[in-house]
């Protein structure tokens, strides 16, 4: 899988700016993603670094984290609403799969996350 932040997508399918999705595929520029609930597609019309390969949800949660949490730039697909009609799919189409987080839901798991490194730090010492 092959991670990115998604630009431009219409709300239906991104319910906040900070949407992180995977592909099966490394996207080029002129791609198509085909979002089946809303039956919205998007061109992809730029590509901002490259994404992160591995396991979709940890490299979106990870991207999440970078860009919401620590203001980092992040591997950024730019894209095109296409307009509504009937096409033959064709090779250059990918279903995506990702979801919108928001600042409140990372700033709670970071917190989490502090919570645990900082019991595990604390057995360790107690155990030397």
């Amino acid at each position: 899988m092959f991670t990115y932040k998604f630009v431009g997508l219409d709300p239906a399918d991104a319910t906040t700016p900070y949407y992180y999705g995977s592909l099966p595929a490394k996207p080029e520029v002129g791609h198509i993603l085909v979002y089946d609930d809303t039956k919205n597609r998007y061109e992809v019309i730029g590509i901002d670094g490259e994404g992160l390969v591995g396991d979709g949800p940890t490299n979106q949660r990870e991207l999440a984290f970078a860009d919401i949490g620590a203001g980092k730039p992040v591997p950024t697909l730019l894209l095109r609403k296409l307009a509504a009609i009937a096409l033959v799919p064709s090779a250059k189409e990918q279903k995506p799969s990702g979801r919108s987080w928001d600042a409140d839901e990372v700033k709670k798991y970071s917190q989490e996350n502090r919570k645990t490194r900082l019991s595990a730090s604390a057995e360790e010492k107690k155990e030397k």
